[in-house]
């Protein structure tokens, strides 16, 4: 069933949706509620809950979605660069790391189709502090809510990566390699 609902996310929306329209009713009619209110509450909230799980789960975290293995899907940002580069806003993109280096591709993040050209960010090194998890702020740019975010230092000064937690372990691991 997760396979065919990755497979047809509107149809899973539309699923949920009619599931969450069937609960609500039931529940504003069992209370004792008017008719039309009950019906009217369990298409609004339908709408929203249906919505939610087609928006919220539009964005491929999964790397399974990547043709090579060893790539990763993440969120780069640079915070402590110049007014109106990547200080604040994060870029979607493919990551390759190896040794010391991550060589991060940017792309339009619904499709990871490549834009732009690709940055090779070199020595890069763990920091100490540890993951947080995204927050309202970050997810106010599409970073998606269950990622995490790490920083690292690098040739080019501290970098941000937001990803989910298992790739963050596996770039992690990459650049402890290189220590």
């Amino acid at each position: 069933m997760r396979k065919w609902g990755e497979m047809h996310p509107a149809l899973r929306a539309v699923l949920v949706g009619v599931v969450a329209f069937a609960a609500i009713l039931a529940a504003g009619l069992i209370l004792g509620g008017d008719p039309d209110d009950a019906v009217a509450n369990a298409v609004f909230y339908a709408l929203l809950i249906g919505g939610g799980a087609f928006f919220l789960t539009r964005f491929p975290t999964d790397t399974a979605k990547l043709d090579e293995p060893g790539r990763f899907v993440i969120f780069l940002r640079f915070p402590g660069s110049s007014p109106g580069s990547l200080s604040s806003t994060w870029q979607a993109g493919i990551a390759s790391p190896g040794p010391g280096r991550i060589d991060f591709q940017p792309t339009i993040h619904d499709e990871l189709i490549p834009i732009g050209r690709s940055k090779a960010l070199t020595g890069v090194r763990a920091t100490e502090s540890p993951p947080r998890k995204a927050n309202r702020h970050d997810g106010k740019q599409e970073v998606p809510l269950d990622f995490h975010v790490i920083s690292l230092d690098s040739d080019r000064g501290v970098i941000e990566i937001a990803a989910t937690p298992a790739t963050l372990q596996n770039l992690q691991r990459f650049v402890s390699t290189a220590s």
